[in-house]
């Protein structure tokens, strides 16, 4: 064959290798950074869940130790209150013994009429010491400016200055201060000065 036919011979171009298959393979696998975001997620949410269980046995527990101290605390209140009363009422059964003793005496026959007022004084005088064994103290009125603190003013009477205007002149119902407070007033009338008159020189 001479050289000019083996120039006449056409090229045969070979096709390029497709990377089709390449690709494909490439994207049928998840890339590595969504694989991580979802475990990260799903870590997170467990974590929460662990948070909220916590949570709420901390709240049960809050809440069953609150209510055992709300029931000590009732109980305790109770109790006081009991040792209170007995306190008390323990005083009172010898007083009222005096006070039947002083009636069967101021009963009998041919009594003098001094006898039931020697037991009745008797028994007001146990009364009141037992009134200061428990802090209780009368409340000074009589004589003294009105206080309306201490004093509860049931009449104004009229007085020409003397005693002052504002001055205790009379007391109705003794009243009673409990370790400094005032467990009840004292019922008084008090001194008004009348139209027209001077008040005293002081």
């Amino acid at each position: 064959m001479s050289r000019k036919d083996e120039d006449s011979t056409p090229e045969v171009n070979l096709p390029e290798p497709c990377p089709c298959g390449e690709d494909a393979d490439a994207g049928s696998e998840a890339p590595d950074g969504a694989s991580t975001d979802g475990d990260a997620v799903e870590s997170e949410v467990d974590r929460l869940r662990a948070d909220v269980a916590a949570c709420q046995e901390r709240h049960l527990r809050l809440q069953a130790e609150f209510e055992n101290y709300r029931k000590r605390q009732q109980r305790e209140r109770g109790e006081l209150n009991r040792q209170a009363k007995e306190r008390v009422l323990g005083e009172l059964p010898g007083i009222v013994d005096n006070l039947e003793r002083a009636l069967q005496h101021a009963g009998a026959a041919g009594a003098a009429p001094e006898t039931l007022s020697q037991g009745v004084e008797l028994v007001c005088k146990q009364l009141q010491e037992v009134l200061t064994r428990f802090g209780a103290e009368p409340i000074a009125a009589l004589g003294t400016m009105f206080d309306p603190r201490l004093h509860e003013a049931m009449a104004r009477v009229e007085t020409a200055g003397d005693p002052p205007d504002g001055t205790v002149i009379e007391e109705y119902r003794r009243g009673y201060l409990l370790d400094g407070k005032v467990l009840r007033p004292a019922l008084v009338a008090v001194a008004k000065l009348a139209d027209g008159a001077a008040e005293p020189d002081a």
